[in-house]
């Protein structure tokens, strides 16, 4: 998981710039998209904590993001670690205002948004170029469903970021709650706790909540075709593919899938569950993660991003070449 999220997020990085990649984080379908596309349970709460933990150990070394805290102690450390990650992109000066900033983020969806959860996993992530977002995820006390808060500095106003700063939040649970970052609720911040009245919050959208996927419900017929024409493509097709060592037909569908995620945007927004026909679940759904052709995808991965480093013809045109056709057959 580590290595295929590190090739990913180098081509995005590479190619769209790091601002961009931070941005498609903060996107609840794309985050869930990316999690199933390098193997992780499409259903599972551990989505968050396992898939910003791969980030942080693939990207913290690359000189272009820097991932700062996790789950639980590891929350803990995010100063510190802002500190030394702004060190390390040679931006010193923003430490002290990324430090606010991950505290406000923490104190907002602990304090004003689920009035019974409590918050188990802070990440806050930041790039060369300054721009930051924030990925945690707290638990409902009652019920033990999680609560994902995800944030992106070009949504926020750093002078109020207490004012809806969240690009998503994701649960299960559909009930009424007090959310003071609604801006409806913007004079009950400013008159205090005695003027508060309970605010129905409108969530951005969950997932299902069972574990088995089924096609006919979770995925639309786009995707569905979009799968089917990953399937079918020919490895003759693709001849400068052929090249890399190893490649068959399961390694090329994963590669396609793989340029989708990071090319065709709209169906990464909108049929994150897809992807998780990219190389299985570690639970066995919708199959097993297969370790070989896993392997060969890291392999061919790696190799077409060393090409792109040496080549000035078009870059990662491989990868493009993939997310057009399957574009091309879904539409």
């Amino acid at each position: 998981m580590v290595k295929l999220a590190r090739a990913i997020s180098l081509v995005i990085i590479d190619d769209f710039g790091s601002g961009e990649f931070l941005r498609r984080l903060s996107d609840r379908n794309w985050f869930q998209a990316l999690s199933c596309a390098i193997g992780y349970d499409w259903h599972s709460s551990g989505t968050t904590t396992v898939t910003v933990g791969a980030l942080k150990e693939a990207l913290n070394d690359t000189g272009e993001v820097f991932i700062a805290g996790g789950k639980g102690k590891a929350g803990l450390k995010t100063p510190e670690e802002i500190v030394i990650g702004t060190d390390s992109l040679s931006i010193p000066n923003e430490a002290e205002r990324f430090r606010r900033n991950s505290r406000l983020a923490a104190k907002v969806d602990s304090a004003l948004v689920y009035d019974n959860s409590g918050i188990y996993h802070h990440s806050f992530i930041f790039s060369r170029n300054k721009k930051w977002s924030v990925i945690q995820q707290a638990m409902d006390l009652e019920s033990g469903t999680a609560i994902r808060y995800q944030w992106y500095s070009e949504l926020v106003d750093e002078n109020d970021m207490a004012n809806e700063p969240h690009s998503s939040i994701d649960t299960e649970m559909h009930v009424q709650t007090l959310d003071l970052t609604a801006s409806a609720n913007e004079w009950a911040r400013e008159s205090g706790p005695e003027a508060l009245e309970e605010y129905e919050r409108i969530f951005h959208g969950s997932y299902p909540h069972r574990h088995d996927i089924v096609p006919s419900i979770d995925l639309s017929i786009r995707a569905q075709n979009v799968i089917k024409r990953a399937s079918e493509i020919a490895p003759k097709d693709y001849e400068e593919l052929l090249l890399v060592k190893g490649m068959g037909r399961a390694t090329l569908r994963s590669l396609a899938f793989v340029s989708s995620l990071i090319y065709d945007k709209e169906l990464a927004y909108r049929d994150p569950i897809a992807f998780a026909y990219n190389l299985g679940g570690k639970d066995g759904i919708p199959f097993g993660v297969p370790r070989k052709t896993y392997d060969e995808v890291i392999e061919s991965m790696e190799h077409i991003i060393d090409s792109a480093k040496v080549e000035t013809r078009d870059r990662y045109y491989i990868l493009k070449r993939l997310s057009k056709s399957l574009a091309e057959a879904s539409s």
